[in-house]
């Protein structure tokens, strides 16, 4: 069916302004949705039982009722009655008490619009019971002398056909006991004029001693139906609790586990799939939203756990193109240098002095070879490595970076100047204006913080960092130490041209130089982001401002003590 006009987009739900508190709605509803499954389960058993109780009870009251509308007939006429010798008739009646042992006579009276009902009009399976208990009375003579006995004889049982015979003997035989007992309050209140006649509360009443408790039985049909309903209502009793129980489990499965559990499987076959680009959401505080969220670390986990594996096979991959790619230089000198050199031997104009050039052309590229595989064969180690942090104090890693850097500065100002020039007075000059300093933060300066690093990580990193920034520095090298947000930060800079575009984008790949050199293959800062990677940290390339380039090294500390003495 099409939606209304203007009914799009749908209404959201108002917010409510900032800095007021929710109603109490809502967040009754906020904890009913983020409650425990325990407290859930309980909560919907209960209601469903609750719900169980009031339909049995409701079911109960029904078929206790059509119990009552199918015996109906039978309960017409059920009650207390007199016999009417003169109408031949049964009269309702009452009791009237006649003494505190219970013993009691009867008085006519009206009951359910019934003044009396015919003999001829009961059936004769209505049962008919003698209700007399004057006998109780503690003055009572023996009911059993012969007399009694032999009445009783002739009339063991009531019955609506011999109902006349039998009230009359019921009567006689109250005569001869009240003759026998004058001081019995049956003799006062049934003597003349005083139980009908007149000022009596029963004037104009039917009074005896002797009465009929009469019922009709249920014909077999109602029998057959008060039987059922009765069997029902006592079926139907563990039957709504069983149907309650199975809807309360159906909702609370529908409601509570159904949802959270298909997050967790389609979660489950993703990951099977090694899909991992996805994000496993179930925004609940229950035991399933706990359950979700630590998939979703678990995802994140394996993620980055992948991810890492990708880069290190492309790394791997670049490394392998980029060494067979440099390996062709040297081994196309040796080439060239050795087909020159067999040409010359076989010419035989091949003098003393160039078979000792050719010969030490050779060995330097192989010695470069051997750099070079040895540089390559240290790279691929560092994959193996581990950092191991431990407890540092500030100004031993402090020094040990301080010492690291004048060495590095003055030992490259030394080569430089020995490589630009055969007199000994430029490489002095050149030692003279590489300068090394080490700065500290001012926090760092005064607390001192204790360090939870891998010292020698650390200083390998450093030493990587400063070589590489003394080759292009023209006067000065500068490291820089921090602590800031659980890292150990150690920034290197130099006053030397400073990285260009390609090598702040590519610097930190293996071989890459923008100076190619026999002694330099482009490694030092591949290392450096290695075990800057290996430390919980990386490595970041930058300009200064105000001219030359700038490492910054970043070292995770994962120990409680950081920042601490």
């Amino acid at each position: 069916m099409p939606a209304a006009a203007g009914a799009w987009p749908p209404p959201q739900p108002v917010a409510p302004p900032p800095g007021r508190r929710p109603g109490r709605l809502t967040r009754l509803r906020e904890r009913w949705r983020n409650a425990s499954l325990k407290t859930s389960f309980m909560v919907y058993m209960l209601v469903f039982l609750v719900a169980a109780l009031v339909l049995s009870t409701a079911t109960g009251s029904l078929f206790g009722g059509l119990q009552n509308q199918t015996t109906a007939d039978a309960y017409e006429v059920a009650g207390l009655y007199l016999y009417d010798k003169d109408a031949d008739a049964l009269v309702p009646a009452r009791t009237v008490e006649m003494s505190v042992d219970g013993s009691s006579a009867f008085v006519q009276t009206m009951r359910n619009g019934i003044e009396s009902i015919a003999r001829e009009n009961l059936s004769d399976d209505t049962n008919v019971m003698d209700a007399s208990d004057y006998a109780l009375y503690s003055g009572s003579v023996d009911s059993g002398s012969d007399e009694a006995s032999g009445k009783e004889g002739l009339y063991p049982d009531a019955s609506i056909a011999n109902l006349p015979a039998y009230d009359a003997w019921a009567r006689d035989r109250f005569d001869a006991w009240l003759a026998e007992n004058p001081d019995s309050p049956y003799a006062s209140f049934f003597a003349t004029g005083t139980a009908s006649g007149d000022g009596s509360p029963t004037e104009g009443l039917m009074t005896s001693a002797v009465g009929y408790y009469l019922n009709t039985p249920p014909s077999p049909g109602a029998q057959a139906l008060n039987t059922l309903f009765g069997l029902l209502s006592f079926l139907l009793f563990p039957l709504w609790f069983g149907v309650c129980i199975f809807a309360a489990a159906r909702r609370f499965y529908r409601k509570r586990l159904a949802p959270g559990l298909t997050v967790l499987d389609d979660a489950a076959a993703k990951i099977a799939d090694q899909d991992l680009d996805f994000t496993v959401s179930y925004d609940r505080g229950n035991e399933l939203g706990r359950l979700a969220r630590s998939f979703e670390t678990m995802r994140a986990s394996l993620a980055e756990s992948q991810r890492a594996l990708w880069r290190t096979a492309e790394e791997r991959k670049r490394l392998n193109a980029a060494f067979a790619h440099d390996l062709r230089t040297p081994l196309t000198i040796l080439k060239g240098k050795i087909e020159l050199l067999e040409a010359r031997v076989r010419s035989g104009d091949a003098s003393p002095e160039q078979m000792q050039a050719s010969f030490e052309s050779l060995s330097a590229q192989v010695g470069r070879l051997e750099r070079y595989v040895a540089a390559m064969s240290g790279l691929q180690k560092l994959e193996d490595r581990v950092a191991e942090p431990a407890v540092q104090p500030f100004d031993a890693v402090a020094e040990a970076v301080e010492d690291i850097g004048r060495a590095l500065c003055r030992r490259t100002g030394e080569a430089e100047g020995q490589t630009n020039g055969s007199d000994a007075t430029h490489g002095t000059e050149r030692a003279e204006r590489v300068a090394f300093a080490l700065y500290v933060s001012a926090r760092c300066d005064a607390d001192r913080p204790t360090l939870a690093v891998d010292r020698s990580l650390v200083e390998e990193v450093a030493e990587n960092l400063v070589g590489n920034a003394a080759r292009f520095a023209a006067v000065r090298v500068e490291a820089r130490l921090d602590v800031r947000d659980g890292f150990l930060v150690l920034a290197v800079e130099d006053d030397g041209p400073g990285f260009s575009p390609e090598a702040l984008a590519h610097g930190c790949a293996p071989f890459f130089s923008e100076t190619p050199s026999k002694d330099h293959f482009g490694l030092g800062l591949n290392i450096a982001t290695l075990l800057c990677d290996k430390h919980g940290g990386n490595l970041e390339l930058g300009n200064r401002p105000e001219g030359g380039a700038r490492a910054t090294a970043r070292f995770a500390m994962n120990f409680p003590a950081v920042d601490k003495r």
